[in-house]
């Protein structure tokens, strides 16, 4: 967890509400059926083999489980609890191939992260691979040729905007992105020095990051759109928390300048402030989106993180055993999806 030992000022821009799909289907009844609907997921029945590529264990010695008797959203029904022990695993994730591909891709989801909870390491994700697999293909450390990945992400507590504050763990959401032009985490100008692994996630964060918010749920969408020609950067991606839109980094939006493989804004020096260009996700038009990812992953470090801001702050409530998190209502769409509508009266 690199982006926990510096401080990064990153920042984001928001633009105009789009409509809601699923304000035409209240508590998402029927929503499946809509046509720019490709896959959702209520965790309602046991068979997740027959709906997701890879599956971690679920039950009472893996890290997922169908949970009955928390409160979910909408209707009275089951939500899916992810839950990472210290020294016996590093949490769980469910994993999708999306087919035939697409161009541009919204997911949504309700996540509700226990009341003691602490750092994370990874979170949710969507991305592409020419070459995609029916498994999770690890490639940290590496810059992308004919793939790419961006994942939503609780970002933790040290001091990530300008001027800079300071977050209570689980931290912030923000982007933590592989793609084809990223930059190297080993030199102020981003590129790699030639030592391993110099390709490390880029951070994309805005100005005023959304907190997150432990023991509620919380709807939080990202959506990517892919660039229309190999030599184009007008791929963008962007998120919304509880239907807000937090979030947006594509063509001449928003302004800021690169330090390392962070995305700044400071408003102090408005010399060094470009307009962002945009992505070129892609530099073959064979790469389309086709990667769902759900995933509560907590490694070694991150506990290290967790046990140094509960030395720094003992009157915080922490669990320095376990870190859950629950999922419940996902929906990936071509167009944007928003909060569960309300049950008619």
């Amino acid at each position: 967890m690199r982006y926990l030992l510096c401080p990064i000022l990153l920042a984001g821009a928001v633009a105009a509400q789009e409509p809601s799909l699923a304000a035409r289907y209240p508590e998402d009844l029927g929503i499946a059926k809509d046509p720019a609907v490709i896959f959702t997921e209520d965790f309602e029945t046991p068979d997740l083999q027959s709906r997701w590529q890879v599956v971690a264990k679920v039950g009472d010695d893996g890290p997922l489980a169908f949970d009955t008797q928390l409160k979910t959203v909408g209707r009275p029904g089951t939500a899916m609890r992810i839950t990472a022990s210290k020294g016996k695993n590093e949490g769980g994730s469910l994993y999708k191939v999306l087919k035939p591909g697409y161009d541009e891709l919204f997911a949504r989801v309700y996540v509700r992260f226990e009341e003691k909870a602490g750092a994370f390491a990874h979170f949710v994700k969507l991305g592409g691979d020419k070459d995609v697999k029916n498994w999770w293909v690890g490639r940290a450390g590496t810059k992308p040729d004919t793939w790419f990945m961006t994942g939503l992400e609780p970002v933790g507590y040290l001091t990530h905007t300008w001027p800079g504050k300071s977050y209570a763990l689980p931290g912030f959401w923000a982007f933590y992105t592989y793609w084809p032009e990223m930059h190297s985490w080993q030199t102020e100008n981003g590129e790699s020095n030639g030592k391993p692994n110099p390709y490390y996630g880029n951070r994309f964060a805005s100005a005023e990051p959304p907190v997150i918010v432990r023991g509620a749920w919380t709807c939080i969408e990202w959506s990517v759109k892919l660039n229309s020609a190999p030599d184009k950067s007008d791929g963008s991606q962007r998120f919304w928390v509880d239907g807000k839109l937090a979030g947006e980094w594509g063509p001449g939006t928003p302004e800021g300048y690169w330090m390392r493989e962070n995305f700044r804004i400071r408003p102090d020096q408005p010399e060094k402030q470009k307009a962002f260009p945009g992505f070129r996700w892609r530099t073959d038009m064979g790469v389309k989106l086709n990667i769902l990812k759900l995933e509560n992953y907590v490694n070694e470090g991150t506990w290290k993180s967790t046990a140094g801001y509960a030395k720094e702050h003992p009157e915080y409530p922490l669990d320095l055993e376990q870190n859950t998190v629950w999922f419940d209502h996902l929906v990936v769409a071509t167009s944007y999806i928003g909060p569960m509508a309300p049950a008619k009266k």
